[in-house]
């Protein structure tokens, strides 16, 4: 099996664990041993990226070394914040050797740069925004941005919609044909989208857009340390559900 390959929703697998490459509390090593004590036959390394970060090179180089000798399938991911509704990620200059850039919802993406969630729900509690108006906009920058990062990296959704409740929303709010829009264009941009348990999302709905338009659908935790690697009970449920 080649480090992009996929099935269906694996519990035996887990597409998204960092390390003390960025904010992780633990080391590749320590990581990819949880995984196989867990008789995991996949584990994500993915670790956070600004347009600044320059430890790219050495993450790579670490990640292919650990692949000589680690009896699970080991992909390297960066994962990058959503900036505006043009779909600009926050990716540095050097991405050689990676497999796959996660797109983030960790801020609200505006027309001008990134808005802190609770900026864009005080405004709609004060009625000075529509909420469908900020859906809207939401999946319109998450559309844009596979649209415009697709020709040149393999694109996961990493934890799609966890802003919303953020912003005050629930995930039903967010209406079929918006599911669908952002399902047909992971379809046509051969962008995979993950389901999170650390963040509860997507929604079997989600799920069930993404299966009928012929997405890959994984598994991943979003885990910060080795032990939580694979613990699934929102993603079985969520995938059961769907």
């Amino acid at each position: 099996m080649s480090s992009l390959e996929f099935s269906v929703v694996r519990l035996d697998e887990d597409w998204h664990v960092h390390s003390t490459f960025s904010d992780g509390a633990d080391t590749l090593a320590a990581n990819i041993a949880s995984a196989t004590e867990r008789g995991l036959c996949r584990l994500g390394c993915v670790d956070h990226v600004r347009r600044d970060t320059t430890y790219v090179p050495d993450y790579v180089a670490a990640v292919v070394a650990a692949r000589a000798s680690s009896p699970v399938a080991l992909s390297i991911g960066i994962e990058a914040k959503l900036l505006d509704r043009s779909g600009a990620l926050d990716l540095p200059a050097d991405c050689d050797g990676v497999d796959l850039v996660y797109v983030a919802d960790h801020q609200f993406p505006g027309a001008d740069g990134p808005v802190s969630p609770r900026v864009v729900r005080e405004s709609i509690a004060a009625g000075e925004r529509d909420p469908s108006t900020v859906i809207g906009e939401l999946v319109q920058a998450t559309v844009a941005a596979m649209d415009s990062h697709a020709a040149r990296h393999r694109l996961v959704l990493a934890h799609l919609f966890s802003i919303v409740p953020k912003l005050g929303l629930r995930e039903d709010d967010v209406p079929d044909g918006a599911l669908s829009a952002i399902a047909a264009c992971a379809a046509r941009t051969g962008t995979i989208v993950e389901v999170s348990e650390r963040w509860r999302c997507p929604s079997a709905r989600m799920i069930r857009a993404c299966v009928s338009a012929g997405v890959p659908v994984v598994a991943s935790t979003d885990s910060h340390r080795a032990t939580d690697i694979a613990r699934y009970d929102y993603v079985r449920a969520a995938s059961e559900a769907a």
